[in-house]
């Protein structure tokens, strides 16, 4: 009994030493990166981080709407799955755009024409491509623009014919006859278009709000666009009336109230009286979303909150907006060898989804698109 007790409590002892020595690993492992990378977040769901529907596609954009176009393997199309990862749409398509509005527009033979999510070409492929790829600047502006065309937005969209932009409606109809060198999607019943080298701003009807007068021209976002008038950018409200006089190297668009502008001394925060929020004395930074802005110090990435002070410190080599909770973030490679990809965090900065994608998208409809390599991207669940 003796004998047998003693072999029980040794037992114990090496069970308890053996558990030690793990927890010691794992707290070792675990804050061993903790000055570069954070541990992993409690906070998630079991499907986070899985790979809907256990598939790979060469290429794949959002989902919106429910629906997400893809080109499967083996295919020379593009089609669309569900949120079940079912190829609902079969892939016979030369390009496609994301849904917007129960539309998307759909390339064959050269010609876009849009579909409704049961697949249908509700309006027949007969405009042209984008010769810009989505993007257009004039010889007067050093930065380019990203375009909404396209894209049903207030139930139109802009679409190219005859080497010139107009706006039609879900019937196909011409509303806005094509007549502009490059066409903006309508926000707050304003459009930002394009003549010559010059931006204005048009109304649902087509009619000038602001005659093309502008080097670059942003869309809308809570009731003020960044305009640029020779090499200063300020804002304009609905009236295209100067609200913040141009002053600033560059400007992006008003988000949850405030908007980065650049100086000389870096990039910080304005309201919408132009007083600043946020002085600046950031290298990047981008937009607020979910309370947080992703700006860059000293070569790496972190998030502030609107009064300007840290919630997850500067540690990564590059990082987006936070989407549904979480944001992509890019951890260079250390001794140990771990990183080098992009990855997803919370809002603490802890690993939701470890660093394992060469490219990423932010979350969008419960989905984010991810590959690996060049030619393997799929969708991971939120």
């Amino acid at each position: 009994m003796a004998v047998g007790q003693g072999w029980r409590r040794w037992i114990r002892r090496l069970g308890w030493s053996l558990w030690g020595l793990l927890l010691f690993g794992v707290l070792a492992l675990g804050t061993g990166g903790c000055d570069r990378y954070p541990v992993r977040s409690s906070e998630v769901t079991p499907q986070t981080g899985h790979l809907l529907g256990d598939r790979w596609f060469y290429s794949a954009h959002h989902f919106r709407e429910g629906l997400a176009p893809v080109e499967p393997i083996f295919s020379q199309g593009y089609g669309y799955i569900d949120r079940q990862g079912k190829l609902v749409i079969p892939a016979e398509f030369d390009s496609a755009q994301d849904f917007s509005e129960g539309l998307a527009a759909v390339v064959q033979d050269g010609l876009y024409g849009f579909i409704d999510p049961s697949g249908e070409m509700v309006i027949k492929p007969q405009f042209q491509q984008a010769s810009s790829m989505g993007s257009v600047g004039s010889a007067q502006s050093k930065h380019l623009r990203a375009m909404d065309d396209y894209k049903f937005q207030q139930g139109v969209a802009s679409v190219r014919q005859n080497d010139h932009w107009g706006y039609i409606n879900r019937d196909g109809r011409w509303v806005i006859p094509p007549q502009f060198d490059a066409a903006d999607g309508f926000v707050d019943d304003r459009a930002a278009v394009l003549v010559g080298d010059r931006w204005g701003i048009i109304d649902r009807a087509g009619h000038w709000i602001v005659s093309p007068q502008f080097t670059n021209l942003r869309s809308f976002q809570d009731g003020f666009a960044a305009a640029q008038d020779g090499d200063r950018w300020g804002f304009l409200d609905r009236t295209g009336t100067w609200v913040i006089s141009p002053q600033y190297n560059l400007a992006w668009g008003f988000s949850e109230g405030l908007a980065a502008v650049e100086t000389d001394t870096g990039w910080g925060y304005i309201d919408t009286t132009g007083t600043w929020r946020i002085a600046p004395r950031f290298v990047w930074t981008m937009a607020f979303f979910d309370g947080l802005a992703a700006v860059e110090v000293d070569g790496k990435s972190g998030y502030i909150n609107q009064t300007g002070e840290w919630v997850i410190k500067p540690k990564f080599h590059e990082a987006l907006e936070f989407r549904l909770g979480l944001a992509a973030v890019w951890v260079d490679v250390d001794e140990r060898g771990f990183g080098g990809h992009w990855g997803f965090i919370d809002r603490r900065g802890r690993w939701a989804i470890p660093p394992e994608y060469g490219s990423v998208y932010s979350f969008s409809d419960g989905f984010a698109r991810v590959c690996v390599g060049g030619d393997r991207c799929g969708f991971i669940s939120r």
